[in-house]
């Protein structure tokens, strides 16, 4: 393409989705363009339900990858993300195929972020999806949260006071809320924003990844936010079971992980919160819900061994976030000079 527009690239990856595709893949093609080219992706996770064969005969348009193994959410993603960079896309925007896009969702993020330069990750609010409307009526689950914790570190429901993550009110876009992080299922990234920061983090496999993601974007010195006037339907879930096994144990084992490599906690302040988790788990309070204590401590031994193993990589993962807020930290010296 050679309009001179800004190019977008949506990436949506699936496993077996076949049920939701032909609504989402629609309402992405036939979204307003004016202004902009827009590329749609779709990844496939070695699907066996005919995912594929559907794109290739409804959606000729959609440029189709075809993984030979599942990769989860984070490898797949990444497989779009980086095909989206070397086609010198600007704007990225993952999206999950148990999602309705309005058509003028695509351009509006668009044209917030050529506004506001200093946005590097945005996403719009999330509301219930209706296979028979298009209406955006009510908020699903995740938005309630999401507006219910406001500007609060990602682990307030915890009850450990940690700082906001979020920006100075000086400089703020209006009608954003500056919430801990976009979710994976409708984030919208600047291309400039994840060549500084990096792509998905491929030890999470699924969950907490667009946590770390967004912290590393404000470290590096971007903004993050929902955009209030803008929104999608989104089912939550797709294939996945909330409590099946592995929502558990990647949960569990993730959000440990993430923990670990933020370096805006101090040791000890982590080592409390961990803790506090480690006795829930034990006890089989997991972080989808209850599940027998025995069943409990099987998964959380089987957290702590896999967490064991990933030492040397948290070790790195902290020294590459220092260096992102460093970096942004000479950065501001630099402009205050």
């Amino acid at each position: 393409m050679t309009s001179g527009h800004p190019r977008v690239t949506t990436i949506t990856v699936s496993t077996n989705e076949i049920k939701w595709l032909r609504r989402c893949l629609t309402a992405l093609v036939d979204s307003d363009t004016e202004g902009f080219d827009l590329d749609v992706r779709l990844i496939d996770n070695a699907s066996t339900d005919g995912s594929t064969d559907l794109v290739t005969r409804e959606f000729p348009t959609v440029k189709l990858i075809r993984n030979p193994t599942n990769l989860g959410f984070t490898g797949a993603n990444n497989v779009g993300i980086r095909a989206a960079l070397a086609d010198k896309a600007d704007y990225i925007f993952l999206v999950n195929p148990d999602t309705w896009v309005p058509p003028r969702l695509v351009r509006a993020m668009v044209e917030f972020a050529e506004r506001w330069p200093e946005y590097g990750i945005i996403g719009p609010l999330q509301y219930r999806y209706d296979d028979d409307s298009t209406e955006l009526t009510e908020f699903n689950d995740w938005t309630h949260t999401a507006l219910w914790l406001g500007e609060q570190h990602a682990f307030a429901s915890d009850r450990l006071d940690h700082p906001s993550p979020a920006g100075s009110p000086a400089g703020r876009a209006p009608r954003t809320l500056e919430h801990a992080y976009v979710q994976g299922a409708a984030l919208f990234a600047r291309a400039t924003t994840l060549r500084e920061i990096g792509m998905l983090d491929e030890v999470f496999h699924t969950y907490y990844e667009e946590v770390d993601l967004c912290r590393r974007a404000r470290w590096a010195g971007w903004r993050v936010a929902l955009l209030l006037d803008e929104g999608l339907q989104h089912h939550g879930g797709g294939g996945a079971t909330t409590r099946s096994t592995y929502t558990r144990v990647h949960m569990r084992r993730n959000r440990y992980y993430c923990l670990l490599t933020d370096v805006d906690w101090s040791l000890v302040k982590a080592a409390r919160l961990a803790t506090r988790w480690l006795l829930a788990d034990l006890s089989g309070r997991s972080v989808v819900g209850r599940i027998d204590p025995l069943t409990g401590v099987r998964e959380t031994v089987a957290a702590m061994r896999w967490l064991a193993g990933q030492t040397p990589t948290i070790v790195r993962r902290r020294q590459s976030h220092r260096g992102l807020r460093a970096g942004r930290a000479a950065a501001q010296r630099a402009v205050a000079s």
